[in-house]
């Protein structure tokens, strides 16, 4: 009696050994199907995956007292179970640094709000990724790829400091920077997406190879000074008064400074520089789900009214500018724009600063 009383003891731990194996639960989502997915529990999946999560990391060139952390209060607001932790730096220096991780095999970044997506998508290591949030957007501004996400709208011009420069005597159209009045006294940033370089691209883009070629020729010889850092470290050295007048200024960090009492003005010579400030997500990003509810909330509405409270000037068809940052949108001032897609701009970009370093040493 004993050992058939075993026998079927060892028999039911077996039986339910497999029943257990067959209620295990499903495989994990993948970070492709985490950022894709759909249906009508797509929130409560990855609200339930961000909570085990805990955290996500964010890189980001956006003003960290003007935009980042209204945006974590916002966020946390939402989601309280995340904690968002953020990194600042310009451009060239997240591209670094995001390289750099990935040659390590050390992916840290979830979400990157930074002029990167060209070089992202050359090493494959940007996330395809779709977010409901982006139906009401007009679908010339959005990714064919799905690799990246419209957050906001930049224009670059003229920047001056007021208190070395009168209004009047400010220059106003790209060829009254040739005068020799400005013989070192022009500075611009080095970046590769957001300053010389692009201010290069986009000439020669909209007034063709000969006069855009002619024009730079001419302003090589005005020894313009290349300031150190972001497009915004370098308006900050206009502002100290280190440059009268930079080159390819982005106009809303002129209106966001100008607002707060600084020194300093723009003007918006024809072509306006434009391009779009977008949110990418890695492909190894090591919190997925708190990433894709991070993309949601910066193309949602309520993201972008933060953004406009901080005098960005956002993606949102819905969700219009601040009045007093209206006035440097070329609509505002007639000056014609182009706006060069991070595709675009990665097809030419070599080429621009290659031009940049031979012509401006």
């Amino acid at each position: 009696m004993q050992r058939i009383h075993l026998i079927g003891i060892v028999a039911l731990a077996a039986v339910m050994l497999l029943a257990a194996g067959m209620a295990s639960p499903a495989a994990a989502l993948t970070n492709d199907e985490i950022a894709n997915l759909s249906g009508a529990d797509r929130q409560k999946v990855l609200e339930a995956g961000a909570r085990a999560e805990g955290k996500l990391m964010f890189y980001t060139t956006l003003i960290v007292r003007q935009a980042v952390r209204p945006l974590e209060a916002a966020f946390k607001k939402k989601y309280p179970f995340i904690t968002l932790e953020y990194i600042r730096m310009g451009s060239s220096k997240v591209v670094q640094r995001l390289l750099a991780e990935h040659r390590a095999g050390r992916t840290q970044a979830d979400v990157v709000v930074a002029s990167a997506a060209p070089v992202l998508k050359q090493v494959k290591i940007a996330q395809v990724f779709n977010s409901p949030e982006l139906a009401p957007y007009p679908k010339e501004t959005l990714d064919p790829d799905r690799m990246w996400a419209p957050i906001r709208f930049s224009y670059n011009g003229i920047g001056y400091n007021t208190r070395m420069l009168s209004a009047a005597d400010a220059p106003k159209t790209w060829e009254d920077l040739l005068d020799p009045k400005w013989k070192n006294k022009l500075v611009w940033a080095e970046s590769t997406e957001t300053g010389a370089p692009l201010f290069i691209a986009i000439l020669r883009k909209v007034w063709g190879e000969k006069k855009a070629m002619d024009y730079l020729g001419k302003l090589a010889k005005q020894n313009v000074r290349t300031g150190t850092g972001s497009i915004r470290s370098v308006l900050d050295q206009v502002i100290a008064g280190e440059y009268p007048v930079m080159i390819s200024a982005a106009l809303h960090h002129v209106a966001i400074s100008a607002a707060q009492g600084a020194p300093v003005a723009s003007t918006s010579p024809s072509p306006v520089l434009g391009r779009n400030g977008y949110a990418m997500m890695m492909k190894g990003a090591p919190h997925p789900h708190a990433a894709m509810l991070f993309i949601d909330f910066l193309v949602s509405r309520d993201g972008q009214a933060i953004l406009r409270e901080a005098r960005y000037l956002p993606a949102h068809p819905d969700v219009d500018p601040l009045p007093e940052m209206q006035a440097v949108l070329p609509r505002a001032t007639g000056a014609k724009t182009y706006i060069m897609s991070p595709e675009e701009h990665n097809a030419v970009r070599k080429e621009a600063q290659a031009l940049y370093r031979k012509m401006f040493p």
